[in-house]
């Protein structure tokens, strides 16, 4: 529940339901970013991380897995070198993400992008 009061607290919401995230703030002390469809507000559709953090370099298993977003923007993971698992798995209305900012990634976890179905832009 703090992390959904942050969100809403720390959320920018445009006109095109854009959230904009401050990507240190989903991090754990270890560098570890996580976030979790049920922390989206309702009505979302394009989230953005934004402001990239040397201290941020990997991603939770499951990170985004499920959500109902159309589009990703990660430009926040700029220093991220592991994906986790099931990084943004089964994401049914997910058409476009941009990755070109994994400029440092050394290993994926499993089950990448696994049934995106709708995808149709991946900017690498």
């Amino acid at each position: 529940r703090e992390k959904v009061a942050m969100l809403l607290e720390k959320g920018c919401f445009g006109s095109d339901r854009i959230l904009c995230l401050d990507t240190p703030t989903f991090a754990d002390d270890a560098g570890c970013l996580e976030f979790q469809k049920e922390w989206i507000p309702e009505g979302v559709l394009h989230i953005r991380f934004a402001n990239p953090d040397p201290s941020v370099t990997s991603t939770a298993d499951g990170f985004l897995k499920g959500s109902n977003v159309t589009c990703v923007d990660l430009f926040g993971l700029e220093y991220v070198v592991s994906i986790g698992d099931e990084f943004l798995s089964e994401c049914r209305s997910l058409v476009s993400v941009d990755l070109s900012f994994f400029t440092s990634v050394e290993s994926i976890g499993g089950y990448f992008l696994y049934q995106c179905k709708a995808l149709e832009t991946v900017d690498l």
